[in-house]
C-alpha cells in the first residue's frame, strides 16, 4: 500500500487524494475477501501488483 501511495504522490496527487485512494483500495480488497470467504494472502497481492519478493531473504524474529 505504501508503494501505491508513493506512486500517487509522485504523479502529483495531493496527500488527501492519495490517502482516500489507499482507503478505497483497502475497502475493495476487504469486500472481495468477505464476498469470497477468503483470508488475506500477501503473496497473492504481490503477484497481482507484479511485485517480486526474494524468498531467499531471511527474516529475523525475536524469540
Amino acid at each position: 500500500m505504501k508503494d501505491f501511495y508513493n506512486r500517487l504522490k509522485d504523479n502529483g496527487k495531493h496527500s488527501t487524494v492519495s490517502q482516500i485512494a489507499v482507503m478505497r483500495k483497502l475497502i475493495v480488497i476487504a469486500h472481495a475477501l468477505h464476498k469470497n470467504n477468503c483470508t488475506y494472502n500477501v503473496d497473492i497481492y504481490n503477484k497481482a501488483i507484479g511485485k517480486v519478493i526474494d524468498k531467499s531473504a531471511k527474516i529475523n524474529t525475536v524469540a
